[in-house]
């Protein structure tokens, strides 16, 4: 009777230790559906500037983005584009278009809902700050991702950063 027990666990020890791996204390990112953020401009004389957020989010989504409690009299445009390698590809804002969406005055909130992900993958999100229809040089901004599958959040934005080749549309 020793001997069977002494074997039944043995072999409970074996399975436990087996089930058990170097890797079960690592935490699973299983992603968000919920993004938000204050964040600030900063932004030189005459000059469009923007933070660039990066996301990877899945084929079939459906996210919706808000930019509130605008102040410093800002005028936000976005650019939400795939990264292909380099920042400033099709705006899925502006049906495809190189121009940045932008249909607001200063200080008035962006709120766009059910923009279809087409393709998994990594997305750059442009806030800009656009410099001909704001005043003065800085503002701060809500930003929120809302989405229905999770998705995950990159690395640390890139903040004030020069908006090149900028052009707004109100699509």
């Amino acid at each position: 009777m020793r001997t069977q027990i002494k074997q039944t666990l043995i072999v409970l020890s074996v399975i436990l230790f087996a089930n058990c791996s170097k890797n079960d204390d690592a935490p699973i990112d299983p992603g968000i559906t919920l993004f938000e953020t204050t964040d600030t401009w900063n932004c030189d004389l005459s000059e469009t500037c923007e933070d660039i957020y990066q996301f990877e989010f899945k084929e079939g989504s459906r996210i919706s983005i808000s930019v509130e409690n605008i102040t410093g009299k800002s005028v936000v445009s976005l650019d939400l584009s795939a990264d292909f390698g380099e920042f400033g590809g099709p705006n899925l804002l502006t049906q495809g278009k190189l121009t940045y969406y932008g249909c607001t005055t200063q200080n008035e909130n962006v709120s766009i809902a059910n923009i279809n992900i087409s393709e998994t993958g990594i997305y750059n999100l442009a806030v800009a700050r656009d410099w001909g229809l704001s005043a003065g040089f800085d503002g701060d901004y809500k930003l929120t991702i809302i989405s229905d599958t999770s998705f995950t959040k990159g690395e640390t934005p890139t903040n004030d950063t020069e908006a090149t080749n900028y052009e707004r549309e109100c699509i």
